[in-house]
């Protein structure tokens, strides 16, 4: 037991600091950079050989992630369509997951980013890939795959529910 302890604090830790640290917010103010997009590409962070060995993918992910933007009715653009867009805005996806030797089960963390450029006003230069808006930051540990998947896709319902709130039909 004192093994699993180790590797929790050894691992978990990073992943809560760093979730917490590159986050932007979900409120008010954050939500209007939401505003009159023309699309959005999707990006999903790698995951490790041995998680899509075991049945997570990027792929899985990103096909989840698109499938409810089209579903809101929220354009999905492709890479090629991304650069022609103003601010280039995408929505970064990236599930940290990490299988526990001793119990196999899988220690995660998920977050989720608008990111887009920008330019600040005190200095008119293009800022690449500024988080924007964000939700994130859950940890957990699970046996299942599915229920990480199943994170990934109510953190995607509160962008989605946060696009909808500032771009109504």
């Amino acid at each position: 037991m004192g093994k699993y302890w180790v590797f929790l604090i050894t691992f978990a830790l990073p992943l809560l600091t760093l979730s917490s640290f590159v986050m932007a917010s979900d409120d008010k103010i954050s939500r209007q950079s939401l505003r009159d997009l023309k699309g959005i590409y999707v990006s999903v962070e790698k995951l490790t050989p041995e998680i899509e060995k075991d049945g997570l993918t990027s792929n899985n992910i990103g096909k989840d992630v698109e499938s409810m933007l089209r579903k809101a009715k929220i354009k999905t653009l492709s890479k090629g369509e991304w650069f022609d867009v103003t601010g280039s805005p995408y929505l970064y996806v990236n599930a940290n997951v990490l299988k526990l030797p001793d119990t196999k089960e899988y220690i995660y963390s998920v977050n989720i980013a608008l990111k887009q450029n920008v330019y600040p006003v005190r200095e008119p230069i293009e800022i690449l890939g500024a988080a924007t808006w964000s939700v994130g930051g859950i940890i957990g540990i699970t046996p299942s795959l599915d229920k990480i998947r199943a994170s990934v896709r109510e953190q995607v319902g509160k962008f989605i529910k946060a696009y909808l709130s500032v771009n109504p039909s």
